[in-house]
């Protein structure tokens, strides 16, 4: 075999001959010259399982507040976990130099880099996985706390905004699996530095909370609060930056649903159905740590606990009191809107087809709009607490008894 980097004949491809030669590691490789890894690598290398006896014997060190505060924003990232019986983080190769910095934050815990290779049956291919490992017995976290100190309680901060942190649309999002960890990091900042985290509850996670600064203002506030320990992070200030390419996702949701028009002269103030499509169109930056404007697998999950489970097999006008007078499309765009913008800052169009010849475009307010001026008036005139308290409404009540029934005795 010879190695595309120096062009020497090898036996075999592996990280200690291409970290000397090129400094890449083999995942990388295979990347660069776009060959499945499959080809690379010789049958031995694969499904390596992880010798605990080849780190030190004795008892564990106890864990520096640097460290924990490290290991802190690893696990409000949902980065660090037990597998068997070692501690792991789990990094990714496009942000290989990030796992390594982190790598040579906790020296002293005795975490290992390793780059394991594991075939994949229902996948039908080789994958990599990049991981820092050690013995549990030699360095446990659990249970996790954030630092007192607060120097390294920005530390952790900042290592969970560098490995879960998401931008879009001048907001920041921050995912994490620990609900109680992460409301208290969002309490700290806002009682400490004025930093105000909105609690959006699941979002598109399956499990923990996900967090969302609550306006552009405070977005840069706390980047600016990190900014020294973010541009000591290996390649995180570019997951940041407003500028780069932009994109338009699209993701397409069918519901069955029914509904009818009151005071409506036609055919639709019958109880009627069907089957909806609603297509969700988000535009925004290019994340350069992701390749995505957005996950579509969290983009459905979203739309999924959001609105279709609340649509679907449902009668529209007994959904909500914004759609219970009329359920037309536009107000089924203007409700949907409102659910999702919270979430999706960069929400640019919503399409709903009732028929395959009839839809509706809509395009709503901005997520600081609808935060300054609120929910549509459309859709609140039968929520309105006003509503039945006009002079017009004293004649009614001056009308006395109503009318007897013709026949009633």
């Amino acid at each position: 075999m010879r190695c595309l980097e120096c062009g020497a004949r090898l036996e075999r491809i592996d990280n200690e001959h291409l970290l000397q030669c090129s400094g890449l590691t083999v995942q990388e490789y295979a990347l660069r010259h776009h060959l499945p890894l499959d080809l690379i690598l010789h049958p031995d290398q694969l499904d390596v399982v992880p010798d605990p006896a080849a780190w030190p014997s004795g008892p564990g060190r106890p864990v520096s507040e640097p460290a924990r505060a490290v290991l802190s924003g690893l696990g409000l990232a949902g980065r660090l976990g037990r597998e068997g019986d070692f501690t792991v983080v789990h990094g990714e190769v496009r942000r290989l130099d990030l796992l390594l910095w982190t790598q040579a934050r906790l020296e002293a815990c005795g975490l290992r880099f390793m780059q394991t290779y594991h075939y994949r049956p229902d996948g039908h291919r080789v994958e990599a996985r990049n991981t820092l490992r050690v013995p549990a017995r030699l360095c446990d976290p659990f249970p996790l706390r954030l630092p007192d100190d607060p120097e390294r309680f920005l530390d952790a901060v900042a290592v969970f905004l560098a490995f879960a942190g998401e931008w879009h649309a001048d907001y920041l999002f921050l995912p994490t699996r620990d609900g109680t960890l992460g409301r208290a990091l969002a309490h700290r900042l806002a009682e400490t530095f004025g930093i105000r985290l909105e609690d959006l509850g699941p979002g598109w996670l399956a499990e923990g909370v996900l967090l969302r600064t609550q306006s552009p203002d405070h977005t840069w506030r706390l980047l600016n609060l990190l900014d020294r320990r973010l541009e000591e992070l290996p390649g995180v200030l570019e997951q940041f930056a407003p500028e780069g390419p932009e994109a338009t996702i699209t993701k397409v949701f069918e519901f069955d649903s029914a509904h009818f028009i009151t005071d409506h002269p036609g055919r639709c103030v019958n109880l009627h159905g069907g089957r909806y499509a609603l297509h969700v169109r988000v535009t925004d930056r290019i994340q350069p740590a992701t390749g995505f404007v957005m996950d579509y697998g969290e983009l459905k999950a979203l739309v999924k606990r959001r609105v279709i489970d609340r649509l679907d097999h449902q009668n529209l006008n007994y959904v909500t009191s914004g759609l219970a007078w009329r359920s037309s499309t536009e107000l089924l765009a203007t409700w949907i809107w409102e659910q999702l913008i919270d979430y999706l800052p960069g929400l640019s169009e919503l399409v709903i087809h009732e028929t395959a010849s009839s839809y509706c475009r809509y395009v709503g307010p901005d997520l600081e709009t609808f935060r300054r001026e609120g929910p549509s008036t459309l859709l609140g005139h039968f929520a309105d607490p006003e509503l039945g308290r006009s002079p017009w409404r004293a004649r009614l009540r001056e009308q006395g008894p109503a009318l007897k029934v013709v026949g009633e005795g």
